[in-house]
């Protein structure tokens, strides 16, 4: 296993800011400030200060949440008592061991004169622990995983928190009558909602949804990771088969870690041990031993005298026999470990004539190495420590190793700037320094303009270098003590700290701006990369991590819509914008199960006939508190937050049932189109989806026209044709839309499996009075005939658009000139009507079908 330095003690972490109450404080005062704090427990000290209990978001579970007065009762009848401690000195190791042995998630970290340094939890100890290539070796699936606890949505909370209380669980599985992604209640969920007053609240109303998940093949240093990332203590573990294995939390991995660090521990006293009797059996087998072993040895008395070393000693240390006899080892001291360091490891063998860890010492050359040491006591018949062995292995290849792993799991493998990861870490740190010093720091966000046009233009390895490129300017702009990182794609982000004046954060990004202007030198073309950023300003525009990014994401999108190549500092109109982008995510989480969302229809024309041939199906939300919301701005809310997955299968399910029920009554003139997401598109089961779909609503394949855009079907990263390919051969018809303006590859758009192009309505607005947009039209028209395609023109609301359009060859369209999208009432009139029309054989058929 991999083991952490030995001077990174738990005090190294853990700060001196603690969450504390008095006895008397009320439970529901308790949690609130947990609750606000962010912080897994509370210390409950009386009026000297000092520690008389600890209560924890693992114990709300214990409270009768059906009790009207639960909450009013005083912390002092909850808590537990008396607190656990540990010292500051120990590692992280020892630390894991303490934690399983105790079964407990927190300690009150105490320093050599115990004094409160801090709270040390868990999960603490698993996101710091240097357990990197012990983990990235072991698989999810090769843990033990309980099956989880699984509720049905209805179940009220207080009866959840009764069942998890029961079967010993942190989190529990809710699941929906919708057969839709299970979602996840954890403990501080329920310590949050407690707060909240909602024990009666049915589960499926307080779950996060959707659970997240991996497989159960991903390392646990992914799974780690990945926590992290999203800020959460449970992921969901998939077999094989996509099933729900079980959940994995970071009590599971702090066991693996622990379990590992007790081998080696085992490991290493078992071989002292058969070292030892064999030396009491037979002195020259001992001897022999100590001479040839590859570990380095060394013997002193009671009094840390060195009284003999092995030839590996002298081979690792350069110190010879007669070097060193006679001598303490302090004549190894690197200097790298404190004097508590060795107290501590001094009170270990005194009071248990054992101790094991990492220390750095120095080579006679003057060198550094690390060394996993283990220090034996040798008793006599009374029980008297008379000498003390220690045996050493040199490790510093493996942690030259170790922090070649730390480096990339917390640093961009392109750019080689810090990431996501250690970006946050510096962030958090910053705004605990930064509010300590009583200063302003800012925040910046930077997002590259233009740049997929020139990735997808140039191709990835370009967009590589270019990426490398802006890293490399917005170093050599900064100062050393400014952090630059990448968050991922084109998105770079700036800490600027120590901050007296904004004027003078508005000159560094000035400065930044600038920096980018001059072009850069790719695939022998001058690139000129802008970019947009936003800043935010702490602390007057938020006061933790994640408020700070959100708010500069913000005012960086703000400065995209200011015509890019510039900065915005964040307002609060700007925060308006997100707290209405907020208050539509929360109402799509119910927007089904509420039945909010309904169906219309956009009727599809035939040019030379007039005929009514198809239509395509469009969302519409009817919020009772927001009203009804158009789908410029509930769509992109839904695809940011994943929404759209679940709303995108609702909207397919039921284009398709209603497009049989037509077709049952003869009624359907042609397909059905539907349009499909990005992120659809880009999900590994879509192409089971859409057949499940179709058995069910038994709507033959053909019938069914699904859309997507030319961006998303440019998109060759994501094998999109390959998917393309796949939903072809179950017999739907495919079609582009939005065509004209992105930046397709002719080349490969006619490779793609596709039926229909659709002109994008912003080549038809004005192509009556525009020239180029007429000629536009013409091309996109020419060029579907000549790839055997059927061009449809959108948007279409003159008479003298529609008359270019059929004179040209367009051979579909649709638009308010026709048809507003219609309800399913209105659609069926509309329908019937065609049909009527259809059996007269069409004679004097109606110029248009306004509506």
């Amino acid at each position: 296993m991999t083991t952490i330095d030995a001077q990174r003690t738990i005090g190294k972490i853990v700060t001196p800011e603690l969450l504390t109450c008095r006895p008397e404080t009320t439970i529901a005062e308790a949690a609130r400030r947990m609750r606000e704090a962010v912080c897994g427990s509370i210390l409950v000290t009386n009026e000297n200060g000092e520690a008389v209990g600890i209560w924890t978001e693992a114990d709300v579970l214990r409270l009768d949440l059906l009790d009207p007065h639960a909450l009013s009762h005083p912390i002092s009848s909850v808590m537990s008592s008396p607190v656990k401690t540990l010292p500051h000195n120990i590692t992280f190791s020892e630390a894991a061991v303490y934690f399983r042995h105790h079964n407990i998630r927190h300690y009150l970290v105490i320093d050599d004169d115990n004094r409160y340094r801090g709270v040390l939890s868990q999960t603490d100890v698993v996101l710091n622990q240097g357990a990197e290539f012990f983990l990235q070796l072991k698989e999810i699936g090769t843990i033990p995983l309980r099956p989880p606890l699984r509720v049905a949505h209805s179940l009220p909370l207080a009866e959840v928190a009764r069942q998890m209380r029961q079967e010993r669980q942190d989190a529990v599985i809710v699941d929906y009558d919708d057969g839709g992604e299970p979602g996840i209640l954890t403990q501080r969920d329920v310590l949050r909602l407690v707060i909240k007053e909602q024990a009666q609240t049915a589960a499926g109303e307080l779950a996060s949804r959707p659970l997240q998940t991996l497989r159960q093949h991903t390392s646990l240093y992914s799974a780690r990771k990945m926590m992290s990332e999203h800020r959460v203590r449970h992921l969901g573990v998939l077999d094989d088969n996509e099933q729900l294995r079980g959940l994995v939390g970071f009590a599971d991995i702090l066991a693996q870690i622990e379990h590992e660090y007790m081998q080696e521990l085992h490991s290493a006293l078992k071989e002292r041990d058969e070292a030892l009797n064999a030396s009491r059996q037979n002195q020259r087998l001992a001897h022999k031993v100590f001479e040839s072993t590859l570990e380095g040895i060394l013997i002193t008395n009671a009094a840390g005298i060195i009284e003999s070393v092995n030839p590996a000693f002298s081979r690792i240390t350069g110190w010879t026999q007669d070097d060193v006899v006679g001598k303490t080892p302090k004549v190894l001291s690197s200097g790298r470990q404190s004097d508590s360091f060795y107290r501590h490891m001094w009170t270990s063998l005194q009071e248990n004539g054992f101790w094991q860890g990492e220390i750095v010492n120095r080579r006679k050359d003057g060198r550094n190495y690390h060394e996993h040491l283990t220090i034996t006591g040798i008793s006599n018949e009374q029980g008297v420590y008379t000498h003390f062995a220690g045996i050493f292995t040199d490790i510093t290849q493996r942690k030259l190793n170790e922090e070649r792993l730390h480096y990339l799991a917390n640093h961009d493998s392109l750019t080689g700037l810090p990431n996501r990861t250690l970006f946050m870490e510096r962030l958090s740190a910053s705004i605990t320094s930064t509010r300590r010093n009583q200063k302003q720091m800012a925040l910046m966000f930077l997002d590259l303009d233009r740049f997929k046009i020139i990735n997808d233009t140039l191709g990835h390895q370009a967009g590589d270098r270019l990426l490398c490129a802006v890293a490399e300017r917005l170093t050599a702009t900064l100062r050393e003590s400014d952090t630059v990182a990448r968050l991922g794609g084109d998105e770079f982000t700036v800490i600027v700290e120590d901050v007296q004046d904004v004027r003078h954060v508005a000159r560094v990004a000035q400065k930044l701006v600038d920096a980018l202007i001059s072009p850069l030198e790719l695939e022998n073309q001058e690139i000129f990369a802008t970019t947009s950023i936003g800043i935010a300003i702490y602390p007057s525009d938020g006061e933790d991590a994640d408020v700070l990014l959100m708010n500069a994401d913000t005012a960086m999108y703000r400065a995209k819509e200011s015509g890019k190549n510039t900065f915005e500092f964040f307002t609060t109109d700007m925060n308006a914008e997100t707290v209405s982008r907020m208050q539509i995510e929360s109402g799509l989480h119910r927007a089904i199960e509420r039945q909010e969302l309904s169906l219309f229809y956009q009727p599809k024309y035939r040019l030379d006939t007039e005929a009514l041939c198809g239509m395509e199906v469009l969302l519409r939300w009817n919020n009772a508190e927001l009203g009804a919301v158009p789908p410029t701005r509930f769509i992109p809310v839904a695809e940011d937050s994943n929404q759209i997955l679940a709303i995108g299968e609702w909207v397919l399910a039921n284009a398709c049932q209603q497009a049989q029920t037509w077709l049952a009554q003869g009624l359907l003139p042609g397909p059905i189109a539907v349009n499909l997401s990005g992120k659809q598109i880009r999900q590994p089961n879509i192409v089971e989806t859409v057949r499940n779909i179709l058995e069910t609503s038994n709507l033959p394949a053909s019938w069914l026209e699904l859309e997507i855009t030319e961006s998303v079907a440019m998109d060759n990263t994501h094998e999109v044709g390959r998917t393309l390919a796949s939903l072809k051969a179950l017999g739907v018809r495919l079609a582009i839309d939005d065509f004209g303006t992105g930046y397709s590859s002719l080349a490969y758009l006619k490779r793609l499996p596709i039926d229909v192009l659709k002109i994008d309505r912003a080549f038809i607005q004005n192509l009556h009075e525009d020239p180029d947009d007429a000629a536009i039209v013409v091309a996109i028209t020419s060029m579907a005939h000549t790839l055997g395609l059927e061009p449809i023109a959108e948007g279409i609301e003159h008479e003298e658009q529609f008359r270019f359009l059929r004179e040209n060859g367009c051979t579909y369209g649709q638009g308010f000139l026709f048809s507003r999208p219609v309800p399913v009432q209105e659609m069926d009139d509309l329908l019937v009507e065609s049909q009527a029309l259809r059996a007269w054989g069409n004679p004097d058929a109606p110029h248009h079908h306004h509506s």
